[in-house]
Parts: structure tokens; sequence; C-alpha cells
């Protein structure tokens, strides 16, 4: 009787463990990411922020966040091939979707024969972040030809880009930024490249003083090295519409102003000074930094 009992004991702990197969719940102390897996299973999980594997969830306007998912495991196999499903979304503060992409991998529709597999999923954090947002990413990956599922989520929140000192005076703006155009990047650093094109970009500006439906703004740009010697300067950008103003509606949309460099050698480091004022009003924004051109 008492092997019997054993048998069945058996028995009922070999189901059990069967159907436990690849199934996991983590969670990250360190980011607060959590994961569940059932029926696919991931060894680990790699949080790269500009090209760099760095485990954090704090992140500057602008980074490029990529998720990376090591040996993926668990997906149906058919003549080879397995057929991974993989989408993101971004929910800001619980409630607001900001970003959706429910199929990254169309490209592997027709399966991959890929072992080990890897799958990757990134952003780039170019998201509001004056207002203490708080953001979470949602993974899932699943088996076009299987029941199985693995679910990864991230909180994380975004700090404003500390290379550029920002004061603002009357003047509304959501996101002001260096802009690397070259690299398709914002810059992050101080040390920049001669050899790449930078925009300055100024979004949602409000604020200026309407006189017969137009607004009057000035844009100047002064960049000078240890020197004191002009490299780039423009007493207002904007010139051409000096006299007849600019459409209030044009200024939201947005502003920008480029700056490129001429070869020879430079006395670094150099300071950027660009201010944008109100003609009609003592309103304005004044933007600096210090930047050490190579």
């Amino acid at each position: 009787m008492q092997n019997i009992k054993s048998i069945i004991l058996l028995i009922i702990v070999g189901t059990f463990s069967s159907c436990q197969f690849n199934q996991s719940v983590n969670t990250d102390l360190t980011t607060g990411a959590y994961s569940r897996g059932d029926g696919i299973g991931i060894d680990d999980i790699i949080i790269e922020i500009n090209g760099e594997a760095d485990n954090r969830n704090e992140f500057v306007f602008g980074e490029k966040v990529n998720l990376v998912f090591n040996n993926v495991s668990g997906l149906t196999n058919s003549d080879g091939k397995t057929f991974p499903e993989l989408s993101m979304h971004i929910v800001k503060n619980e409630k607001d979707t900001v970003l959706t992409n429910p199929n990254l991998l169309k490209s592997l529709n027709n399966g991959t024969d890929l072992s080990p597999l890897q799958l990757q999923a990134n952003f780039r954090t170019a998201l509001p972040n004056q207002n203490n947002e708080k953001y979470k990413v949602f993974i899932e990956i699943t088996d076009k030809k299987g029941d199985g599922k693995f679910n990864y989520e991230l909180p994380f929140t975004i700090k404003e880009n500390d290379l550029l000192d920002i004061k603002s005076n009357g003047i509304e703006y959501s996101t002001i930024y260096l802009w690397n155009e070259t690299l398709k990047q914002p810059a992050f650093y101080n040390n920049v490249s001669s050899e790449h094109l930078f925009i300055l970009i100024l979004n949602d500006i409000q604020g200026l003083e309407l006189t017969d439906e137009k607004v009057f703004p000035i844009f100047s740009l002064d960049l000078t090295d240890n020197d004191g010697n002009k490299i780039l300067s423009n007493p207002n950008l904007l010139s051409a519409y000096e006299e007849a103003g600019v459409n209030p509606k044009d200024l939201k949309s947005q502003l920008t102003a480029k700056l490129t460099f001429t070869e020879g050698k430079i006395n670094n480091p150099c300071r950027l000074n660009v201010k944008l004022k109100d003609k009609n009003s003592s309103k304005e924004i004044n933007i600096s930094t210090e930047l050490n051109i190579n």
C-alpha cells in the first residue's frame, strides 16, 4: 500500500514539474524590472544605454535604450525554425500610451533558424520630463506556433540633459537640446567632433507677445573660443522675419540653429551662448554651455 502511495505521489510531482517547464518570475531590485515566463524562457536580460550595458532605469532625455533578451528558449520548433513575435509599448503615468509597436519582428514572419536566439527591442527617451513623469515599458514575447509567452516590464524616469544651462524668463518650451545630426542622436557630453553637424533644437515655444496675430522673436547665437575669438556669430537667425513677424504656430512647431565648424586649431574650451528674445517685451530664454571641439 505504501508503494502505491509513493508511485501516485511521484506521478503527481512529475506532472506538476512538466507543467512548470520554462515558468519563472523575477524582479530586479536595482531597476524594479519584472519578468514572467510561461512556456518561454530567457537566460538573461541586458539593458544597453547608448550602446553600453548599464543596469539603471533613470535615463537622460534622448538616450537610446536597447533591451536585449539572450537565449530565448521554449519556442515551438517547426522544420528547424522558430517563430517568435515581439511587441513593445510605453505608458506614461500608468494611463497614457506614448509609444506602441505590436510587431517588432516583421522581418522574421517566416521564422528563424538562429540558435541561440537573441531578441532586442529599443526606444529613444525623447519623452516629456518636466513634470516628474513616470514611465513603464512593456515587452511581450510570444510563440506564433504555440502558446508560450514571456512578459517584461521596466519602470523608468527621464531627467533633463544637463549639457545645456537653460534659463527662461516668461517664455515656455517643452524641450531644448543639442542634436548631433551626424550620429542621429542628442549630444550628451561637452567633447564634440568638428566633423559633425549639430543642431540646437527648441520645441513648443510659447509666451511671446502677440501683435496683429504675429510674434517677433530675436534669435541670436555666439560661439567663442577660450581666447575670446568668435567662431560663430549671428545677431538674429530670424532676421528675415524681424519686421514682418512670425506666425506663433510656426514657432511652436520647432525652432532650430545649425552649428558647423571649419577645420583648424581651436583654443578650447569654447563658450556657446544662444538667446531667444521677444522684441516686444523683456521675455527671453538664455542657453549656454562649454564645448571642447576636437
